[in-house]
């Protein structure tokens, strides 16, 4: 039965998407990047991070850094984010039914909690975690465990994201994949969720069958 639920935030509980290709494409700007199109988007959805990466001709070495100027850009335009529709009420009877929901997420807790505040939803969420590095996701999260004295039976990950599907199938924990977020269905389909669920009221669904 699970105990504890595990959401992502950009793309799963927030909808940024618009904010984070405008911000990298200004960040591409400076640095020299190519920057993205609208008619890229599709086809960037169908790629993992490596293969954007590759497509973008971004730099490897320069992802930290690129990290770190994209929070402090987010940050400044974080009034303009908004909670995907439906979730903010999810997330509120979950709270009900004695399960501690948290955010782990390669956004930055500073970012998270401002974002919250502003949606009034500051004590939704049991704990923010912030992973370091976008690549070792399943390294928070085998630290979140660890930390909580659970097992990957007792916990669920929801996020948007093949490389959540791959860090939570390193560790067998169980992961719905959500896809109004950043990946394709298709791409999320690729990694062999646990659960895929098309709408925030398929995932409540879900959720409940586990809990």
């Amino acid at each position: 039965m699970v105990k504890h639920i595990l959401f992502d935030f950009d793309g799963t509980l927030v909808d940024s998407r618009a904010l984070l290709v405008r911000l990298y494409n200004e960040m591409a700007a400076q640095y020299r990047f190519r920057p993205i199109r609208d008619q890229d988007l599709a086809t960037l959805r169908s790629m993992s991070i490596s293969e954007r990466v590759d497509q973008l001709g971004v730099p490897v070495l320069q992802i930290p850094k690129l990290m770190v100027t994209g929070r402090q850009l987010y940050h400044d335009n974080i009034r303009s984010l908004h909670i995907v529709p439906g979730m903010k009420e999810i997330i509120a009877k979950l709270a009900t039914q004695n399960i501690k929901s948290s955010i782990l997420s390669s956004n930055s807790e500073a970012n998270i909690r401002l974002c919250l505040r502003k949606n009034k939803m500051e004590s939704a969420f049991k704990e923010i975690i912030s992973a370091k590095h976008i690549f070792g996701k399943h390294n928070s999260i085998r630290k979140v465990m660890k930390q909580w004295g659970t097992t990957p039976a007792r916990m669920i990950y929801v996020g948007d994201e093949l490389r959540d599907i791959e860090s939570c199938k390193k560790l067998g924990v169980p992961i719905v994949a959500v896809t109004w977020g950043y990946d394709s269905a298709q791409l999320l389909m690729s990694g062999k969720p646990d659960y895929l669920v098309n709408t925030p009221g398929d995932l409540y669904r879900t959720l409940m069958n586990l809990v």
